[in-house]
């Protein structure tokens, strides 16, 4: 990527993050930065990952009631680390990978970070099917009690991500305009709008 390419991307974040946080309505703002610059694809792409003012404010519960989770996954685990015998090596490292996660998660989601709400659904697939695995193959039956509790916020997590990362940022929809041609005839031309 030249400077100049990366100079303007740069540029059109920060518009659209000045123009997201004066609850202009996005589909305004496609329209006039496409005025202003070439790169319309990342202006949409920008647009589809930032959350309006609007949306915050209807789903701030939701990312808060996510954030007070994973921090007391964090917490959890971070307790968990510390308690573990060091035995079988699959369930130390995603003990650890969790409790790093956890906090990268939580940041992300206090910032509204839309691409982490995916990140934490799959960490908790990942963890789900790595502990269960883990599970079998040693034949734990000593399992600490923490573990169980962590992953079930951790799917409480999964839930709660998955909802927050459509709700947040919802797809453009397809809309149909009537276009005048030289003032002869009208055909129909589909458009994609922001609903937010």
């Amino acid at each position: 990527m030249n400077k100049e390419r990366a100079l303007e991307k740069k540029q059109i974040k920060e518009h659209v993050k000045v123009r997201i946080e004066k609850s202009q309505p996005k589909q305004q703002i496609l329209e006039e930065l496409s005025q202003l610059y070439k790169d319309k694809v990342t202006i949409v792409k920008l647009l589809e990952q930032t959350p309006s003012k609007a949306m915050k404010h209807n789903f701030r519960m939701h990312n808060y009631g996510l954030a007070v989770l994973l921090a007391v996954v964090l917490v959890l685990n971070t307790i968990l680390f510390f308690q573990l015998t060091w035995g079988t090596i699959i369930i130390d490292s995603t003990t650890a990978l969790n409790v790093v996660l956890s906090a990268i998660f939580l940041t992300g989601v206090l910032m509204y970070r839309i691409e982490i709400y995916s990140w934490i659904a799959s960490s908790a697939v990942v963890t789900l099917i790595t502990l269960i695995a883990s599970l079998y193959y040693y034949e734990l039956r000593d399992i600490n009690p923490l573990l169980f509790v962590s992953l079930s916020l951790i799917v409480i997590c999964f839930i709660l991500g998955l909802l927050l990362s459509v709700k947040l940022c919802p797809s453009r929809v397809p809309k149909t305009i009537e276009v005048d041609i030289d003032g002869i005839e009208k055909i129909n031309k589909t458009i994609y709008v922001f609903p937010d």
